[in-house]
């Protein structure tokens, strides 16, 4: 297995991961796919340019902004990050999230 190839599969683990606890309030659909696809392409043009410090990069990428996040969304909004209770509920406080965030930026 080439260095790039390695580098990407050891990457991509927490992306799994995070997809496997949480792939029912990723919302909008799309976006799980998306980050599927685009995070192991991101990742091998990284180790392209950064080799193994790719991988160091993108576990940071992944706990902090993505598992941090969601945890911190979940005990805000009451609920056990590892086991979301009412999934509709989740992705529901997400999309008013982003409204607020857009009516923020909007001004």
């Amino acid at each position: 297995m080439n260095r790039i190839a390695l580098d990407v599969l050891l990457a991509s683990i927490p992306m799994v991961a995070l997809a496997a606890v949480t792939w029912r309030v990723v919302w909008p659909r799309w976006k799980l796919l998306g980050k599927l696809v685009f995070h192991p392409l991101l990742y091998a043009v990284l180790s392209y340019y950064l080799g193994h410090w790719s991988i160091a990069i993108a576990w940071v990428h992944q706990g902090v902004l993505g598992l941090g996040g969601h945890i911190w969304f979940s005990r805000k909004h009451g609920f056990t990050w590892y086991r979301i209770e009412d999934p509709a509920r989740y992705v529901e406080l997400s999309k008013l999230a982003v409204q607020r965030l857009a009516q923020r930026k909007a001004g």
